[in-house]
């Protein structure tokens, strides 16, 4: 009778430390959370997100300058339907929300200024697999309707006209087939486009009959992925150390490379594919950007 008592006690307290566990850090594993790891849950959840979004900008003119991690800490106070307590997650070190649908891997994704898709910030879901694939594979994103074919596309915000204010690199793929479509790149400033150009998707894998087209799809996400790497972007005032066999548009004595190297432009590189790499930097002068050197040679050769 007093072993039955003990045991009794002990799994009392037990059960009653476990039921305690939820106020304390642990979250229940619940099972109706992850079945509403749907696409169309994802899109409504997104849909509330930018509803606080758009209030928040119409209160303080500019959208919240953080990361996915204290988005809804943010905005909360913004959005008109509250988000279900079943998606929002404690984060890491206990200080607010983050939101996800399912699970805690499966979060929602948010940057601004936007490093993806069209709109004025980025956000999406990184899907059912818990992956973060950068707005691709099973990543859902918010800027585009559900039944159009996706399309990659990254942004970078960068002064390149070194006078405070920032301009928008756009880098939009305009379809998946390698042989028909292409890659566009342009640079903008409050809806003034600045420069544009583009290419094919084969001009990465040209002249390279030896490749699957597995290999041909990686080689060209691969290259489009690291388009705007920080290396990417350098100062001019180092382009007379540099031997590049093509100087353009300017020359290495002239006047304007002399103003490019005074005025302490910014020198964004890139990389085309078999048509080659080349070096743009605003030239004042002419209130334009300028191609400064080309070279046939990648900067940075590709692996398959």
């Amino acid at each position: 009778m007093r072993f039955f008592l003990k045991s009794f006690v002990i799994l009392t307290i037990a059960a009653l430390g476990i039921s305690g566990c939820k106020d304390v850090g642990f979250r229940e594993i619940d099972v109706s959370a992850k079945s509403r790891a749907s696409v169309q849950t994802a899109r409504d959840v997104m849909a509330q997100i930018q509803q606080g979004l758009h209030f928040y900008y119409e209160s303080k003119h500019r959208y919240p300058e953080t990361t996915e991690a204290y988005l809804y800490d943010s905005i909360r106070n913004y959005i008109p339907n509250q988000i279900d307590p079943i998606d929002l997650y404690r984060n890491d070190n206990g200080k607010g929300y983050f939101i996800a649908v399912g699970a805690r891997s499966e979060k929602i994704v948010y940057r601004y200024p936007p490093t993806i898709g069209i709109g004025d910030y980025t956000l999406y879901w990184v899907g059912q697999n818990g992956v973060d694939e950068e707005g691709e594979g099973d990543d859902v994103d918010a800027w585009q309707p559900s039944d159009t074919a996706r399309h990659f596309e990254r942004q970078r915000h960068f002064d390149l006209q070194n006078d405070g204010t920032a301009d928008q690199l756009r880098l939009i793929r305009t379809g998946p087939n390698i042989n028909r479509d292409s890659v566009i790149f342009e640079i903008s400033r409050h809806d003034t486009l600045r420069y544009r150009e583009s290419w094919l998707l084969s001009e990465y894998c040209k002249d390279r009959p030896e490749l699957s087209a597995d290999e041909r799809k990686r080689i060209i996400h691969t290259e489009l992925d690291r388009f705007f790497a920080p290396e990417a972007f350098v100062h001019t005032d180092s382009l007379l150390n540099q031997h590049w066999p093509h100087w353009v548009d300017v020359e290495p004595k002239s006047p304007e490379m002399t103003e490019l190297i005074r005025s302490g432009e910014t020198m964004f590189n890139f990389y085309e594919g078999d048509r080659g790499s080349k070096g743009i930097a605003w030239l004042p002068s002419k209130r334009k950007f300028v191609v400064v050197w080309t070279v046939k040679e990648p900067l940075i050769k590709s692996p398959i």
